[in-house]
Order: structure tokens, then sequence, then C-alpha cells
């Protein structure tokens, strides 16, 4: 099976660093412009924030697990091996995967294009960091 070939430390690690750099870019980077494009007083940013942020967040970091799992097969099967192959797997899945995907939130939900370059930006960030540690670590 594929699963076998993904390092489990490398797919936790991934998941770890993905959480904290989502932190970094929606918090301190981008934090307050992010909350003006989703159109968010501070009011209601607090409201979002106390409402079940832990099961949230373990949501998200099993998506991320998933996302690094899945990344992690993708870099067995082109036999990336150097964090430039980490990298650029990362960096076909965002483009052929992630931004056309993100491309709903402005066609369908009337999102902005600036958030969704500030959305895109960190998929892609995200995804180039986790094809580098699933190749590396792998």
């Amino acid at each position: 099976m594929m699963f076998e070939s993904v390092s489990i430390l490398a797919i936790v690690g991934s998941g770890i660093v993905s959480m904290i750099l989502g932190y970094i870019w929606y918090g301190p980077l981008f934090g307050k412009i992010w909350s003006e494009l989703q159109g968010w007083s501070a009011d209601q940013m607090k409201a979002k924030q106390s409402q079940s942020m832990m099961k949230s967040y373990g949501m998200m970091f099993v998506g991320s697990l998933v996302l690094a799992a899945v990344l992690g097969m993708f870099a067995r099967t082109v036999g990336a091996l150097t964090i430039t192959d980490g990298l650029m797997v990362g960096f076909w899945a965002w483009l052929g995967f992630a931004l056309p995907l993100l491309l709903s939130s402005v066609l369908w939900e009337g999102k902005s294009w600036k958030l969704y370059a500030l959305n895109a930006g960190y998929n892609l960030v995200q995804f180039a960091i986790i094809g580098a540690i699933v190749t590396l670590w792998g």
C-alpha cells in the first residue's frame, strides 16, 4: 500500500508545521487583513474565536495530516528525493488542486480576489513545506 511508504513522523511533523504556519499566516502576518477581507468586525472575530476553537483546530489538524499523507504518496510516486523535488511536488499539487478549488470562493461565494490571493498564498507555502518535509523525512 502506498501509505506504508510515507513516514508517520513526516506526516505528524507536517501536520504540526502546517498548524504553526496557519497560526502565523492568519495571525500576526495577515490576520487583520484576512478578517477585513472576510468582512468580519472585531466583535464577530471574538465570537468566532470563542466558538469551539478546539474542535476547529482538531479538524484542521486532521486535514493537515491527510494532506501530508497524500503529498507523501505523490512524492513517492514521482520519485522525489531532494528538497527541490519536494518543493516541486508541493507546487504542482497546489497548482493543480488547491488553486482551482479555491476559485469557488470567488465565483460562487462572492469573496474577493484579494482574499483568494491571501488564501492561495497560504496554501502555496503550506503545500511546498509539506512536500519538502514528506520528501526529506519520508
